[in-house]
C-alpha cells in the first residue's frame, strides 16, 4: 500500500468524502492507481472507468477541499496522529474488513492500535446490573494486562472504560465522531481521561458529527482490534449486535452474558446464546481463559496484603455471608462489604444470591 505522507492523508480524505465514491470504491481506486494522490489527478476517463460514471468531477468541488482542509487543520491542532492503509502498524485485521478505513485519527497512545484488545459491549439504557457487570470486566480484563476496548457510549461503554482506568489499566475507545469531541456530552471526563491514559479511534475527520450512520461503521472497527468481544447486555435490534456479526465474520471469540428473560434488553444477548456464543458466567473464570493462567487469581489471592488477604483466608473454600466475614474479620458490616466489593470488581471475589460471597474460581 501507499505511505501515509500528509498529501496521500489529504488526498484519501478528499476521494472519502466526495459523492459516489464510498470506501470500496475507494480502495479499489487506491489499488489500479497504486496512491491515492495519482487516483485524485488521473484523466476523468481513467477514473470513471474504476469509480464510475459520472464521479470525476467530484475530485473538483471547492467545498469537499476546504471541508478536508479544515479538518486536518484541526487535527493538527489538537495533536492527532493519523494511521493509514500504508503505516507501518495499521491493525492487520482492518485489512481483512471489505471496507476498511483508510484513515484513521488517534490521540493518546498510539502502540494500542496493535494490541489485541477485549471489546466489552452493550445497551445504552442498560440495567444497573449490566453498567456493575461491564465495569467488573474492565477492570479485571485490564489488572489482567489486556486492552479494553468500546465505544464510549453510555450504558455498559463508559462502565468497561471506567473499570479499566480505575484498575490502571489500557483502555481503547473507538467513536461515532471525530475525536475532536465527547460523544456523548456526558462523557467529557471520560473522554479526556481516556485520551491522557489510553488511545481514542475514529475514522471520521474532526468536525464529523455524530450521525446515526456512524456508528454501524464504528462497529466493524471496534470488532476488528478485538481478541475477543463480550456482550454484556442487548436488546434485539442493539448496535451491540452489529459488533458481533463483524466479529463473527473475522473469526474472532463471542461471549455473552446470560440475562434475565423477563428484561427487554437482555432479549438479544440471550439470543446470541442460543445461537451458539460463549456463555460469560464468571468474570474470572473469562479471564482466565483469555490468559490462559489456570492459577494466576490463586498467586493473585496469595500475594493481597492487609483485610483484603484476611478476608480470603477466611473464605477458603466456603461461601459466607456479610456479617459471618465480619466478625471473622473484626469489622463492621459496612467496612466488610466495602472491602467485598472492591475484590468483586478485581475478579477475586464472586457475589451469590442474598449477598453470599465465595472466593473466585
Amino acid at each position: 500500500m501507499v505511505s501515509d505522507s500528509s498529501a496521500e492523508v489529504r488526498a484519501l480524505l478528499l476521494l472519502d468524502a466526495m459523492p459516489g465514491i464510498g470506501l470500496v470504491r475507494l480502495k479499489r481506486l487506491v489499488g489500479h492507481f497504486k496512491s491515492a494522490e495519482a487516483a485524485l489527478v488521473a484523466p476523468d476517463d481513467a477514473f470513471e472507468a474504476v469509480a464510475g460514471a459520472g464521479t470525476a468531477p467530484g475530485r473538483r468541488e471547492a467545498g469537499v477541499t476546504g471541508q478536508v482542509d479544515a479538518s486536518l487543520a484541526e487535527a493538527a491542532r489538537l495533536g492527532m496522529e493519523v494511521c493509514t492503509w500504508g503505516s507501518a502498524d495499521y491493525p492487520r485485521a482492518l485489512h481483512h474488513l471489505h471496507d476498511p478505513p483508510p484513515v484513521l485519527f488517534l490521540r493518546g497512545r498510539r502502540e494500542l492500535l496493535n494490541r489485541p484488545a477485549v471489546s466489552v459491549v452493550g445497551a445504552r439504557h442498560a440495567t444497573a446490573r449490566a453498567r456493575e457487570i461491564g465495569e467488573r470486566l474492565g477492570h479485571a480484563v485490564a489488572r489482567a494486562g489486556l486492552p479494553v476496548a468500546s465505544g464510549m457510549a453510555l450504558g455498559v461503554d463508559g462502565a468497561a472504560h471506567r473499570g479499566a482506568l480505575v484498575a490502571g489499566g489500557d483502555t481503547i475507545a473507538v467513536l461515532g465522531r471525530g475525536a475532536d469531541r465527547a460523544y456523548p456530552e456526558a462523557h467529557r471526563r471520560l473522554f479526556r481521561d481516556i485520551v491522557a491514559r489510553g488511545l481514542v479511534v475514529s475514522e471520521f475527520p474532526p468536525g464529523t458529527p455524530p450521525l446515526p450512520q456512524n456508528f454501524p461503521r464504528r462497529n466493524r472497527i471496534l470488532a476488528a482490534l478485538s481478541r475477543a468481544v463480550v456482550v454484556v447486555e442487548a436488546g434485539a435490534t442493539s448496535g451491540a449486535l452489529i459488533t458481533v456479526d463483524h466479529a463473527l465474520d473475522l473469526g474472532i471469540d463471542v461471549w455473552s452474558v446470560p440475562g434475565p428473560i423477563e428484561v427487554p434488553t437482555c432479549e438479544g444477548s440471550n439470543r446470541l446464546l442460543a445461537d451458539g456464543a460463549r456463555p460469560l458466567v464468571s468474570v474470572a473464570a473469562f479471564v482466565q481463559a483469555l490468559t490462559g493462567a489456570a492459577t494466576q487469581l490463586e498467586l493473585v489471592a496469595q500475594s493481597v496484603p492487609g483485610p483484603a488477604g484476611r478476608l480470603l483466608a477466611c473464605l477458603g473454600s466456603e461461601t459466607l455471608g456479610v456479617d459471618q466475614l465480619a466478625t471473622r474479620l473484626e469489622l463492621s458490616p459496612a467496612e466488610t462489604l466495602g472491602l467485598l466489593t472492591e475484590m468483586e470488581l478485581e475478579g477475586l471475589v464472586d457475589q451469590l444470591p442474598g449477598m453470599r460471597f465465595r472466593k473466585a474460581a
